[in-house]
């Protein structure tokens, strides 16, 4: 039996890199936000709510990202904060999660630095 106090997962965080999926679990756990691991934007569609505030993080280092499929669930849920990370140097990969929806892209290596303060911002509940 689920009780309304057990959450569905804060975080649902799409990355194959298991160093920078640690990385963010850490994070993660260390400020008290559930979260859940997906290999793909379709296990990461199925994770979706339109409960809690919810972050959704995407490693741009994946093998085929749908941008079609994830400007579509960008729309579908506006209350869903993004935040895409890849290589400084992929700027066409970047420049594509800004243009399909994602609330902030960012290099890995500045995600990576901010990574507690994002987390904190993003999923803040004071309006």
């Amino acid at each position: 039996m689920t009780s309304e106090t057990e959450p569905r997962s804060q975080i649902v965080i799409l990355c194959a890199d298991l160093m920078f999926q640690s990385q963010i679990t850490g994070a993660a756990r260390l400020n008290g936000f559930s979260f859940t691991c997906v290999l793909s934007l379709a296990q990461a569609l199925g994770e979706l709510t339109n409960e809690l505030p919810q972050l959704l993080i995407i490693d741009l280092n994946q093998p085929e990202i749908d941008w079609e499929l994830l400007s579509r669930t960008m729309q579908q849920y506006p209350q869903l904060t993004s935040i895409a990370y890849g290589p400084h140097v992929d700027t066409e990969t970047l420049q594509q999660a800004r243009d399909a929806g994602c609330d902030q892209v960012l290099p890995r290596s500045q995600f990576s630095a901010n990574l507690p303060r994002l987390l904190q911002t993003a999923l803040s509940t004071d309006d």
